[in-house]
């Protein structure tokens, strides 16, 4: 596995969702069947422009050799904050917050955790 094409598709993952939550914020948790208020149309817009720098920061350095310790550091967070965030879509969908597409961001934080690791611990 290269470490460039999953840079691009980290980038557009969290871009996709980032940018979604920054500008159509109500409208992207209704497919989740999820209803915003004026304080969670706030929150998800704050939250829309972190997963969009997060994404620029992966494309941004798509191009950086994979030796390169800075890879490392952004790995490793990245890991931590997807195996993190799994329990918490997890309860989410089972508790009915969300409606059975909320299954989907918790398949995508599977997958993001599992790619970080592998290229985190890999060596």
């Amino acid at each position: 596995m290269k470490l460039k094409i999953f840079s691009i598709v980290w980038a557009v993952i969290y871009l996709s969702f980032g940018l979604g939550l920054l500008f159509i914020p109500i409208q992207l948790m209704a497919i989740f069947g999820v209803t915003l208020d004026s304080d969670g149309i706030m929150m998800a817009r704050i939250l829309g422009a972190a997963l969009t720098a997060y994404g620029l920061t992966f494309w941004l350095n798509r191009n950086l050799p994979a030796t390169d310790k800075a890879w490392h550091n952004l790995l490793l967070t990245s890991f931590i904050y997807n195996i993190v965030v799994i329990p918490i879509m997890l309860i989410a969908v089972l508790d009915g917050v969300t409606n059975a597409m909320g299954w989907m961001p918790f398949g995508q934080h599977i997958f993001l955790a599992a790619t970080f690791g592998y290229f985190t611990f890999r060596n």
